[in-house]
C-alpha cells in the first residue's frame, strides 16, 4: 500500500464544544448527541452539516458517530470540523477511524478522554478521491446488513418494552396503583468486586479474568469483556459470575451508569470487577429475576436511577449501595411477573439467533475492514 498518510489536524479540525446542562434539554427541537448519539434535543444548533465524532469521555472512548445535520454536539464528543473533503470524504475517515485502535491516544485513568491535543499523534492515509469513495462504498454496503440485524433486535427491544408498559404500566408514575416497596426488601446482598490490575488481554480458557465495565454497558452481558488476571495473583471464587445472576453498573457517564444485565450463560472464571454490583435476591422475596432486570432497564425508571449517581468533578459518577438499596420499585403480582418473564425468555432467544448472525457480518466487516486499509481490496 503506497498511500500518503497525513495528519487529521491537516484535513479537520477538532474542537469540544460546549455541554448543555440536562437540565436544558427538551424533547423537541434539534438533536444533541452525547458522548455515544443523541442524548436529548436543545432549540439551537453548532453543527450545519453531518460531521464525524469522536466519543472523548467515559468508558466508550475512540467509538465513532456522524451528527445529522442542524446538530448540536456536546463536549462529551469531539467534533471534526472542517473537514477537507479535497482531501477526504467523510465516509472513507469514518470507516478508516472506527477501524483505528485509539488506545495510544487515550489519556487518563480514572476517566479515560481523548484531547485535541492527543489525535495530534494520529495519522490518517489519503489515497485518491475515487479510491476512497470506492472503498467506502464496500464497506457501506457491508455495513447495512449489519444495520438490517441491529434494526431487528431494536424492534425486539422495543417489543420488550412497550409489553412492560401494557402489563405494569410506568414503573414511575405507577398507574396501575401496583404496591411499592424498597429495593433492599428484595434483597439478600448486593456484592461489590474487585479490580485488580491484570493483563491487557482476554482470558484463555482456563484463565481466570475479570469482567471489564463493557460486558454491561448495554444492558446485556458479553462475556467477551474481560481481562486475564495475572498469575501471580490467587482468584476470588466468590466473585466468580454464575448465570442467574443480575449485574449492575454502579459507575459509568451519565448516560450509562446504571446498565443492568442478566446472565443467560457465561464460561466459567470470570469476576466481578469494582464497578459492576450483583444483586443477590431473597428465596422468599416473591420478585421473577427476569422482571426485576427488565424494570432495572425501563427507560424511566433507569432515568430515575441514574439520578443517583454523585461524585466528584472530573470523575465518573457513581451510585452507592446505600442509594441503590432505597429506591423504591413496583412490585406487581408473582404471577404477572412470571408471565412476563416467559415472553422475555421467547423474545431473548429470537434475539440471540439475531445476535448469532450479526456476530457473523461483524466478523465479514472486520475481514474487509483490514483488507481495505491494507491495500489488499
Amino acid at each position: 500500500m503506497n498511500w500518503p498518510f497525513a495528519p487529521l489536524h491537516s484535513v479537520c479540525r477538532p474542537r469540544q464544544w460546549p455541554t448543555i446542562p440536562k437540565s436544558k434539554l427538551t424533547d423537541k427541537g434539534y438533536a444533541v448527541y452525547g458522548a455515544n448519539g443523541i442524548i436529548g434535543y436543545y432549540s439551537e444548533y453548532n453543527h450545519e452539516t453531518p460531521t464525524l465524532l469522536i466519543t472523548c469521555r467515559g468508558a466508550t472512548c475512540g467509538s465513532i458517530n456522524v451528527c445529522d445535520s442542524k446538530s448540536y454536539v456536546t463536549g462529551n464528543a469531539m467534533a471534526l470540523d472542517d473537514l477537507d473533503t479535497s482531501k477526504v470524504t467523510l465516509e472513507f475517515l469514518g470507516h478508516y477511524l472506527k477501524n483505528f485502535d485509539f488506545h495510544g491516544i487515550i489519556t487518563g485513568v480514572a476517566q479515560p478522554q481523548i484531547t485535541a491535543q492527543s489525535l495530534k499523534r494520529l495519522n490518517v492515509p489519503l489515497p485518491p478521491l475515487a479510491e476512497q469513495k470506492r472503498i467506502a462504498g464496500i464497506l457501506d454496503t457491508a455495513d447495512a446488513l449489519r444495520t438490517k440485524r441491529r434494526e431487528a433486535l431494536a424492534q425486539l427491544d422495543q417489543l420488550l418494552q412497550s409489553t412492560f408498559l401494557d402489563l405494569f404500566g410506568d414503573p414511575v408514575t405507577n398507574p396501575k396503583g401496583w404496591e411499592k416497596q424498597a429495593l433492599n426488601e428484595w434483597l439478600e446482598n448486593i456484592d461489590s468486586g474487585w479490580s485488580p490490575k491484570c493483563e491487557q488481554r482476554s482470558v484463555t480458557d482456563k484463565e481466570w479474568g475479570v469482567l471489564k465495565l463493557g460486558a454491561i454497558t448495554w444492558c446485556v452481558y458479553d462475556e467477551s469483556e474481560n481481562k486475564a488476571l495475572p498469575a501471580a495473583l490467587s482468584p476470588r471464587p466468590k466473585l466468580e459470575v454464575k448465570r442467574g445472576d443480575i449485574l449492575f453498573a454502579r459507575k459509568n457517564t451519565h448516560e450509562l451508569v446504571a446498565a443492568a444485565a442478566y446472565v443467560y450463560d457465561t464460561r466459567p472464571k470470570l469476576m466481578l470487577p469494582d464497578l459492576i454490583f450483583r444483586l443477590r435476591l431473597k428465596a422468599d422475596c416473591e420478585v421473577e429475576k427476569l422482571f426485576l432486570w427488565q424494570l432495572l432497564i425501563e427507560p424511566h425508571q433507569r432515568s430515575s436511577i441514574q439520578k443517583l449517581a454523585g461524585g466528584a468533578a472530573g470523575s465518573m459518577p457513581n451510585i452507592s449501595k446505600a442509594k441503590l438499596k432505597g429506591v423504591e420499585l413496583i412490585k406487581p403480582p408473582l404471577t404477572l411477573q412470571q408471565k412476563f418473564a416467559r415472553i422475555v425468555e421467547s423474545v431473548e432467544r429470537q434475539k440471540a439467533r439475531h445476535r448469532a448472525h450479526l456476530a457473523e457480518l461483524d466478523t465479514l466487516f472486520a475481514s474487509l475492514q483490514h483488507r481495505a486499509f491494507t491495500g489488499q481490496l
